[in-house]
C-alpha cells in the first residue's frame, strides 16, 4: 500500500520502577503499518491498545491484554486513525527496563507516565 509519509525506525529504552506504569503510543492514520518488538528485564502486565480520533475521554480499543510477559512482537495495520501503543505495569519490587523496537509510518509518539507531563516526539 503506498504511503504519503516516510518510513521510520526507533529503538527506545524505558525504566519502570517498582509498581510503576507507563504508556508509549504512536500516531498512525488509518491503513498505516507498524512493526514492533519489545522485551523487558522482568515480567510486566501489558495491554496493546488504541484511542481513535474523536473518541470520548478514557475510551480505548484493546488489541491484546496479558497479565505477565517479558516480550511481545508483531505487526499492526491501523484500523482507524488515532494513537496506538502499549501500557506496561511493573508489579514487582524491582525496576525493569523495557526495550521497544519499531518501524513504520508513524509521525508522532507520546510517552505517558503517572505524575509526569506527556513527552511528545515528532518524526520528520
Amino acid at each position: 500500500v503506498p504511503q504519503n509519509q516516510e518510513f521510520h525506525r526507533e529503538t527506545v529504552d524505558f525504566k519502570v520502577g517498582p509498581n510503576g506504569w507507563m504508556e508509549y503510543k504512536y500516531r498512525l492514520d488509518k491503513g498505516e503499518a507498524l512493526l514492533y518488538s519489545w522485551k523487558t528485564t522482568g515480567p510486566v502486565e501489558y495491554e496493546f491498545h488504541a484511542e481513535p480520533d474523536g473518541a470520548p475521554a478514557g475510551y480505548a480499543e484493546s488489541y491484546e491484554k496479558v497479565s505477565s510477559s517479558t516480550q511481545a512482537l508483531g505487526t499492526l495495520t491501523a484500523p482507524f486513525s488515532g494513537i496506538h501503543g502499549w501500557y506496561w505495569k511493573n508489579h514487582s519490587r524491582q525496576e525493569v527496563t523495557i526495550t521497544l523496537t519499531t518501524a513504520g509510518f508513524y509521525s508522532l509518539s507520546h510517552e505517558f507516565r503517572e505524575g509526569a507531563a506527556v513527552k511528545n516526539k515528532t518524526f520528520d
